[in-house]
């Protein structure tokens, strides 16, 4: 099959649509699918590059982003079997190829937060009138097919659920030579070291793991946390400076590569994620493919993803979260159990298995199109 995918949502930093997008066009690669990738101008996609080969550019303003999402998509190549679309968008139109979406989560629709001005309503206003339009939609987790048939049943008939997947990378081991040279380079010294990786919106929660580890650090002379990616986030500088005991134990790095943050999660001690709201929960289930004990926020997508390979704890609980954290640097017996099985639970997000579902549903709804 010939399948074109739209990369015009990647932009210069790292996000979980990036990643996603990635992920798909190396299995589906392996799967021997021939992908185009369309939004980017003039560029191939090389699975086996970081970014798939793309350059590096400032994300898309709101007025291009609307009008290709509105406008430019329509000019997909007329060549291909599919488009796939790896993110919420799509025209007020059925296209002229076979069109599958990716629902990734509902965030916008289930929390008031995401949309507050008049733009935002608009624009997802738009959203509920356009996927309506697309021959197949793909639920990334049963949490998020649990969202689709709450708040817009009309959609669950042409939605299946295929979880999300977790890079080859995240396999691979990474010797010590490269980890004393990133952990050098960001400042880390210290263990146990607590990392978390992942977004600083709200409802990622960061607030309360600071206030947890604040409490955790009180009883430990040693050990640090890592906040990859915060170093420019002006909301966890305000956090950190409200909790002086924290100075000198909490390490805030800038944006890293992939090949970074695979290496941080081996350098780790333990790997906390405490957000309140996930389609899927990304960065959890790459920190069970490296072989890094979890504590997570127990919650429906995440619970999906981590289920009995992590201890899971009430996200609004800064003393479920002290404990947690406490006991499982404590245990490392309990620890070394839950990382051996949690790998193999990993295999399961494998991108080259993942990729084969997708492959089913596209000859599913191009079987569908040609009638």
């Amino acid at each position: 099959m010939n399948i074109a995918i739209d990369v015009s949502n990647t932009a210069q930093f790292r996000t979980g649509t990036e990643e996603y997008i990635e992920g798909l066009v190396f299995g589906l690669n392996r799967a021997g699918v021939q992908v185009v990738g369309i939004g980017r101008a003039a560029q191939a996609l090389l699975p086996d590059q970081p970014r798939l080969g793309l350059s590096l550019r400032e994300s898309p303003s709101p007025i291009t982003k609307w009008w290709w999402e509105y406008y430019g998509i329509r000019r997909a190549p007329q060549d291909v079997d599919l488009l796939h679309i790896p993110f919420m968008a799509h025209p007020e139109r059925r296209l002229a190829v076979p069109s599958v979406v990716t629902v990734h989560d509902l965030i916008p629709f289930r929390l008031q937060q995401y949309r507050k001005n008049i733009k935002e309503r608009r624009y997802f206003a738009h959203i509920e009138r356009a996927l309506p339009h697309a021959d197949q939609l793909v639920a990334i987790s049963e949490a998020t097919m649990a969202d689709i048939q709450e708040l817009y049943p009309e959609w669950a008939s042409r939605t299946v659920v295929i979880p999300n997947g977790v890079h080859p990378d995240f396999f691979q081991e990474v010797d010590l030579d490269q980890i004393n040279q990133v952990t050098r380079r960001y400042g880390l010294r210290q263990h146990p070291r607590v990392l978390y990786a992942g977004g600083y919106d709200e409802r990622k929660n960061v607030g309360t793991l600071i206030q947890a580890m604040a409490e955790v650090f009180q009883h430990r002379p040693d050990g640090e946390l890592v906040l990859v990616g915060a170093q420019d986030n002006l909301g966890v500088r305000r956090m950190l400076g409200e909790w002086r005991s924290l100075e000198g134990r909490v390490i805030v790095t800038p944006f890293v590569s992939r090949s970074d943050l695979v290496t941080l999660y081996h350098s780790a001690d333990l790997f906390v994620y405490p957000s309140r709201y996930e389609g899927f929960g990304m960065p959890p289930a790459q920190a069970l493919a490296v072989g890094v004990p979890v504590v997570s926020s127990d919650i429906p997508s995440i619970r999906e993803v981590v289920k009995d390979y992590g201890v899971l704890v009430n996200p609004e609980s800064v003393e479920a979260w002290v404990d947690a954290i406490g006991r499982m640097l404590d245990s490392p017996a309990t620890a070394q159990r839950l990382v051996q099985e949690g790998q193999a639970h990993a295999q399961n997000f494998a991108w080259e298995s993942i990729a084969r579902r997708y492959l089913e549903v596209y000859r599913d709804v191009v079987k569908r199109r040609r009638g």
